[in-house]
């Protein structure tokens, strides 16, 4: 079985083009989930996709694919909901799990891993971060809900930055904020 990637013409809805990549393995899904469920996101001009039996891809404005990171096999019953974010040039993914749960962040032109981090009791999580851009110029944040706690990391770094526990165990929601406030 195989996944795809569809651009589309804005105006007409016209299939711009159109990329297939093969699945090397079949994941885990509950039945109102599939494969494509992380939402994809662009620089304007580039393409990147999180397939959970594929990896991470990114594809240039002509549909070629300019780099690939496999990724998995995870260990979640309910397979991957988190959608890839782009910040500060690179792109970050969570992959929450039974087992072996991390977040990565990737050069976006490149694809080559800034860093990588575990997130070691984290279960299966479904939850795409938000961005924070603190006033105390500290510098951008990632913030992602978990198992149990609400954490925010340092996009330059990965390293964590603050985090609040008394949350549930399976988060799926995305968290909302205002200027000040997470809900």
């Amino acid at each position: 079985k195989s996944v795809f990637t569809f651009a589309l013409d804005r105006e007409t809805g016209r299939i711009l083009w159109r990329r297939e990549v093969v699945r090397n393995r079949e994941g885990k899904l509950h039945d109102s989930n599939g494969p494509a469920s992380p939402s994809a996101t662009t620089d304007g001009k580039n393409v990147y996709v999180f397939f959970q039996d594929v990896g991470l891809l990114s594809y240039g404005p002509d549909g070629n694919e300019r780099w690939h990171i496999p990724l998995g096999p995870f260990n979640n019953p309910m397979g991957m909901g988190a959608s890839p974010i782009l910040v500060e040039g690179k792109i970050i993914q969570i992959c929450d799990s039974e087992s072996d749960s991390f977040m990565i962040a990737v050069d976006k032109d490149t694809g080559e891993i800034a860093w990588r981090n575990g997130r070691d009791f984290v279960t299966r999580g479904f939850s795409t971060p938000v961005l924070y851009d603190p006033k105390d110029d500290t510098g951008m944040q990632a913030i992602v809900p978990g198992s149990y706690e609400l954490i925010s990391y340092k996009v330059a770094t990965g390293e964590k930055v603050w985090w609040v526990r008394g949350l549930t165990w399976q988060l799926k929601p995305t968290p909302v904020m205002d200027e000040d406030t997470i809900y």
